[in-house]
């Protein structure tokens, strides 16, 4: 029975993403593979790839943040939609906020520092010998979007200190990181200077703000005042009559619209070339 039961767990780590990277998946046009991610013992990051097949040129990476409870898998539909208009997608699976175990909301401010090592991992595949994507990655085009407690996590990572790499920032439905919830490279900076500009600070990068006006679960007053303290370049959408995210699902009529504005925003601050 212990043996079954190793053989069991194992299984289920496999399934879960947290074994060595799966093989690539190949659709009409879009790859799919998990990458084996960890940021020390206790963080895993499985994190879902998505990109073309075949890829040729230079692509710009986009790291996508899912919500409290969320897995990368939910919103495949729109990742591949990146991925097929030439993006390199890269979603990481939070360690205490996902779906398949006990979400711990007070692990948020340290997710950027999450996402930073994930943007890292992903551009450093460039480099790597014999991988799909070694030669093919614009690593000084990237872009962060985020969903939820994930646009929370987005805007972390404009904080001073960031890269001038990290181009642009989505945050959809989120609210404004805490006070001294800054870039993971800006630990040198103090809780009060980094507070008085809300977190944000660093090289110029384009931000944009997506929020329904009848979302429950964060209230859009919280996007506003996120956008508030944002820097310029900067833009707010209201989603008149939407609540809390049902506009990313493909089934909701809004879909097109939504996500026609997210690429549409990508593709003017975080172009695709060389292709």
């Amino acid at each position: 029975m212990r043996r079954l039961a190793v053989v069991l767990v194992l299984l289920a780590l496999l399934l879960d993403g947290f074994a060595p990277s799966r093989p690539a998946r190949a659709g009409d046009s879009v790859v799919t593979r998990v990458l084996a991610l960890t940021r020390g013992a206790d963080r895993p990051l499985p994190t879902t790839l998505w990109y073309r097949s075949n890829p040729t040129g230079r692509h710009p990476i986009i790291l996508f943040s899912h919500g409290l409870g969320g897995l990368p898998r939910q919103f495949s539909a729109l990742a591949a939609s990146w991925a097929d208009a030439g993006y390199v997608v890269a979603a990481p699976a939070y360690p205490k906020t996902n779906a398949r175990v006990r979400v711990d909301r007070r692990d948020i401010p340290n997710q950027p520092a999450d996402a930073a090592f994930v943007i890292g991992a992903v551009r450093d595949l460039n480099g790597a010998a014999g991988d799909a994507l070694a030669g093919h990655l614009d690593v000084n085009r990237v872009a962060a979007v985020g969903f939820s407690a994930g646009g929370t996590t987005t805007l972390g990572l404009f904080g001073p200190g960031h890269p001038a790499y990290l181009r642009a920032g989505v945050s959809i439905s989120g609210r404004r990181p805490p006070a001294g919830f800054g870039s993971p490279d800006s630990s040198g900076l103090s809780g009060e200077s980094k507070s008085s500009s809300g977190g944000f600070g660093g090289p110029p990068a384009a931000l944009l703000f997506l929020h329904g006006d009848r979302d429950r679960v964060v209230p859009i007053r919280a996007g506003r005042d996120a956008y508030a303290l944002a820097p310029s370049p900067k833009q707010f959408v209201t989603l008149r009559g939407a609540r809390h995210g049902e506009f990313l699902k493909p089934g909701d009529p809004r879909y097109a619209r939504v996500s026609g504005q997210i690429l549409d925003f990508l593709a003017a601050n975080v172009p695709v070339a060389d292709l």
